[in-house]
């Protein structure tokens, strides 16, 4: 393509001469291919996200059954007689799949295998998109076609980073698992959009191309606009400025819509999309917000917790266990919205968040103990069922009782109201210091629940892996073996914890035990 640009660094086009010589850029296959873009690989996305809810209500069907059966063929109480009843081939397929695909090998990026394999799939998918029929047969080409993979992949990015809960409900993914996707989304959208820029410049000057054309100016800002997010998400900056983080992580995203409409004329419905997932968005969370008077309490170990009245506001909010809010605190942190697992059971007169102060807006809520007027948004999220479980093993470390505690109170309280057997629960909390868990009530017999604290100060560093696979197979041992019991382990706490807890679910999956995993985690 040298031919045509040579020495356009010193020429100036009309915008007639300038259409002409991009018509010329494309040879046959790569404009034909261009063309069958769009619709292929939306077809392939919108492909996948209806296979995901579909799977997701075929697994909570199939589990449901499975657990209700187990339950019809299993005695309430625990007995070692009589012969364990054999795993079909179809539940051996299923265990070991899942226990293939649930497993988290060590490493600090790594994710589940699970994960890990819909990432590889999402990135094979736009590689390929990229640079076949010609995609790097040309500068030119290349060029426009980073163009396109970056403006496909905006719809998804708006909606993966949308805090309403839409795809946590339609999929059953959870807020950390959707947050994963996000990033990765995002950094196609903003790499291949700088990319657009660099090709383009390889083939025309940016001060040629701004002479002549307008939308080269437009695209122009919208690319720095990414840069801007692509530059403050990076990790090192994001811990260490993360309400900056917040704030570019919005606005730049947002701005460069109006830019990339008048960019090109293909974009522009991909444009619209976007803005109706942000619009609609916004409208659905300040739609279901409630302005509630919150009291914060300091509590040991740099530990907050936000008690809010749930009848200060116009309509009560009414939750369960497992779902998050996002709160706002104007006094604190203006124009900031943090995700947290709600920590007290449904139907209390007060919601409370347990929140750890690290830095920004969480340690300015320690430094400013009192009431607080608060904004929440929410409740968001789906419950993770363990009806028919006959044992539920649930993992919390540190402030991430905040959602174990609630839910092995929730479970037996539920089970009591229809005067049914509440599942033996074994509740592990690791704390730093026994200090950290003296505002909690860990009364065994109060709650019918076999609360055990772990201070890694005075015991070490416990062997959760170990504690989750134990307790599961003492219990199932009691029934004589039977593989098919349904037990349940979850956990919430930091990424270490989450590992071994999730790893020992593989590994008795894999052993063909009939085990439900759940993890609750926030994080970016």
């Amino acid at each position: 393509m040298s031919e045509y640009y040579s020495g356009a660094e010193n020429m100036t086009y009309t915008p007639e001469e300038w259409a002409a010589m991009q018509q010329l850029e494309f040879d046959d296959r790569g404009r034909d291919w261009s063309r069958q873009f769009y619709l292929s690989y939306n077809i392939i996305v919108v492909a996948f996200f209806l296979a995901a809810v579909v799977a997701h209500f075929y697994t909570v069907q199939f589990k449901r059954t499975i657990r209700r059966v187990a339950s019809e063929k299993t005695p309430l109480i625990p007995t070692s007689t009589g012969a364990p009843r054999p795993v079909s081939v179809l539940s051996k397929i299923y265990r070991k799949t899942t226990s293939v695909l649930i497993y988290q090998p060590p490493g600090r990026y790594a994710e589940s295998y699970g994960t890990m394999l819909i990432i590889a799939g999402y990135l094979g998918l736009n590689i390929l998109y990229t640079f076949i029929h010609g995609g790097a047969s040309s500068t030119q080409i290349f060029a426009n076609r980073t163009g396109l993979v970056s403006i496909v992949n905006m719809p998804i990015l708006f909606l993966l980073g949308s805090k309403t809960g839409l795809l946590v409900e339609w999929t059953g993914w959870s807020h950390e698992g959707y947050i994963i996707l996000h990033k990765h989304v995002g950094r196609v959208v903003c790499i291949t959009a700088i990319a657009h820029v660099f090709a383009y410049c390889a083939v025309i000057p940016i001060s040629t191309r701004v002479q002549v054309n307008n939308e080269a100016i437009v695209g122009l800002i919208a690319t720095t606009c990414f840069g801007i997010i692509l530059a403050t998400s990076l990790a090192p900056l994001r811990n260490r400025l993360y309400e900056l983080f917040l704030y570019f992580h919005v606005w730049f995203l947002v701005l460069p819509l109006p830019f990339l409409f008048f960019h090109w004329v293909r974009t522009k419905p991909y444009v619209i999309t976007c803005a109706v997932i942000f619009a609609w968005d916004r409208f659905t969370r300040f739609k279901n917000v409630h302005h509630v008077v919150g009291v914060s309490k300091n509590l040991s170990g740099d530990t907050v917790k936000l008690c809010m009245n749930t009848r200060s506001t116009f309509s009560e909010i009414h939750w369960t266990t497992g779902q998050y809010v996002y709160i706002s605190i104007t006094s604190l942190a203006r124009f900031q919205y943090h995700p947290f697992t709600i920590a007290s059971p449904p139907g209390a007169d007060t919601l409370d968040l347990i929140i750890r102060a690290r830095k920004g807006f969480s340690r300015s809520l320690f430094n400013s103990e009192g009431e607080h007027q608060v904004d929440v948004h929410g409740p968001y999220g789906n419950r993770h069922s363990f009806d028919g479980c006959r044992k539920v093993v649930l993992i919390a470390g540190g402030a991430g009782v905040s959602y174990t505690y609630p839910e092995a109170i929730d479970i037996v309280r539920t089970h009591e109201a229809i005067g049914d057997i509440a599942p033996e629960i074994d509740f592990l909390w690791v704390v730093p210091d026994r200090s950290y868990a003296i505002w909690a009530d860990l009364d065994n017999e109060k709650f019918g629940v076999n609360f055990k604290l772990w201070v890694t100060k005075e015991q070490g560093r416990p062997d959760v892996r170990e504690y989750v696979k134990d307790s599961l197979r003492k219990y199932i041992e009691e029934y004589g073996g039977d593989k098919n019991l349904p037990v349940a382990a979850a956990v919430c706490g930091p990424s270490a914890i989450v590992r071994e807890t999730r790893n020992a679910c593989a590994d008795l999956l894999w052993e063909e035990y009939n085990v439900d995993f759940h993890a609750e985690s926030f994080g970016w």
